[in-house]
Order: structure tokens, then sequence, then C-alpha cells
């Protein structure tokens, strides 16, 4: 066993990333690219306020300030928090506000597919992929995403400075795989302020490089992390009440190097899994080789 031990630590990097993938696929441990920032409905650096006398209702998420002191939550009550609380600032917190940065750079880096600079997301159908804005991005209406049927679909919007929705502006999503749109993933990741209007409808990981606000009465499923400031209006913001009871955090995961890359669908992993067997075959035979010598 020691031998194979040392020869496996021998074999080159692709093949033990690709092993690690998809032994992660396979016993369902592929963890969040958001890290411990996974566990915030609500994660600001600065301040987080809920304005209002009554409606915003958090769930399925803990609201924390990754850096600033804790009464700077303010708002709460009325505003409430189901299957979560309140985290005064610690080396948790800390921890959460790191790994922010880490997921924000790591879906920067990543190669876009398409650039839809100056191109209003309204009235868009779009595939899985990455898109670019080179500086802010704007959804004036609604935004289809087509998941066209695919296992770990996710689309990332690398925005390069602010994110604006108009009012009564919302995401859906069509085409499901089997695994009914749980396994999807959606990052809106805007390098400055992200701000939506009034009456929207959510989804996805919003993160912000500096503040976001929600506007009055926007609702959905999701996830608001920032950097700097989160400001609340009667707003209900569900973690993890994508479809099918997802938290759009799928279809991305670290490699052994720390960059993101796409979670092999099903099919792919099928395909794959005989040449490993292959591999480790003739790993085995090389070292009986190498024994008998």
């Amino acid at each position: 066993m020691q031998k194979y031990k040392h020869r496996l630590r021998n074999l080159p990097y692709p093949f033990l990333a690709l092993a690690a993938l998809l032994c992660a696929q396979t016993n369902g441990l592929a963890q969040s690219i958001l890290g411990s920032a996974e566990a915030y409905t609500l994660l600001g650096g600065s301040a987080i306020t809920s304005s209002g006398a009554a409606g915003t209702v958090l769930a399925n998420g803990n609201v924390g300030l990754s850096s600033a002191a804790a009464d700077a939550i303010i708002g709460f009550p009325p505003a409430t928090i189901n299957n979560g609380e309140i985290l005064a600032t610690s080396a948790l917190t800390a921890q959460a506000g790191s790994d922010l940065l880490r997921a924000a750079a790591g879906l920067a880096g990543l190669s876009a597919d398409t650039d839809l600079s100056g191109i209003d997301l309204g009235g868009l159908t779009l595939v899985p992929g990455v898109y670019r804005f080179s500086s802010s991005a704007a959804l004036t209406g609604q935004l289809t995403l087509d998941a066209q049927g695919r296992d770990h679909a996710y689309w990332v919007f690398q925005i390069g400075t602010n994110f604006t929705t108009a009012a009564n502006s919302g995401v859906s999503v069509i085409h499901f795989s089997s695994a009914g749109g749980q396994d999807l993933g959606l990052f809106w990741n805007a390098q400055a302020e992200i701000t939506s209007g009034a009456n929207n409808q959510l989804a996805g990981n919003y993160l912000s490089g500096t503040s976001i606000t929600f506007g009055t009465g926007s609702a959905g499923s999701g996830r608001g992390l920032a950097v700097a400031a989160t400001t609340l209006d009667a707003n209900q913001l569900d973690a993890r009440g994508g479809p099918a009871g997802g938290d759009w955090t799928g279809g991305l995961a670290y490699d052994g190097n720390g960059a993101l890359t796409a979670i092999p669908e099903p099919a792919a992993i099928l395909w794959l899994t005989p040449l490993m067997a292959l591999g480790v075959a003739l790993l085995r035979r090389r070292t009986n080789h190498q024994s008998a010598a």
C-alpha cells in the first residue's frame, strides 16, 4: 500500500486534480466556492441597515459584519431572521469576509465567453456561461436564463463597476436538468456598488466590492455579500430559496491550485472514469514490473 501511495504522489498534477474532482462529485462533496460566506444571507463590512417599520425577512443564513462593530447592524428587529442569527464581528465573520474576497477574485479571473458591455440585460435569454461588462451593467425588465437541461449549469456576470436594476425587473430560469435546478450557480460579481430597484425578483449571489442596496419590496432567493455596507427596505431574501431548494452556488469548484473550474456534467464524469481506471491499471503494471526487476 505504501508503494502505491508513493506512486500516486508522483502522478502528474492534472491526473490528481481530475481524480479529486471526480471523487468530490461522486460523493457529493463539492464545496461551495463561497467558503464560509455560504452560511450568510447578508454579509457586510461596514454596516447592515434595515429600514422601514416591518417587512424585511431573511431566511436560511446568518447576518454578520466582517470588519465593523456589532452595533453597526441596525433595524433587527423589526427585521427578522428565520433559521439564522446575527453574528458579532469575530474571527468567524472575518474569515467569511476573506472567503468572499477570494470568491470575487476567482470569479473575476474566469475567461469570459461573451462581452455584453453596453448592453442592457433586460429582454435577453442567456445560456450558461461567463458574461463580461467592462464597466457598469444594467437590467431593465426581465432576464431569462436558459439552463438547457444541463447539470451544474452556471452563469457568472463579471461587472467592472456598478450593477443597477430598474424597478419591477427580475430574473427567471427555464429548462432545468433532472436535478430540478438545485445544482445551478448564479453569481453577480460587481467591482463597485449593486443597486436594485423597487419590487425586483432577486436571484443569485450578489457580490459587491463596495455596497449593496436592495430596493423597496424586492424579494427572492440568494445572498447579499458586500465588502462595505448593505441596505435593506422591506425585502425578503432566502439563501436557500432557489429552484428545488438550491442556493445558487453550483457549477464551479476550486481546483488543486485554488483556481475556479467548471464541475463536469455527469455524462463527462462517466466518460472520464474509464480513463482513470486505465491510468490506475497502468500504474499497477509499472509498479509490479519494477518490483519484479
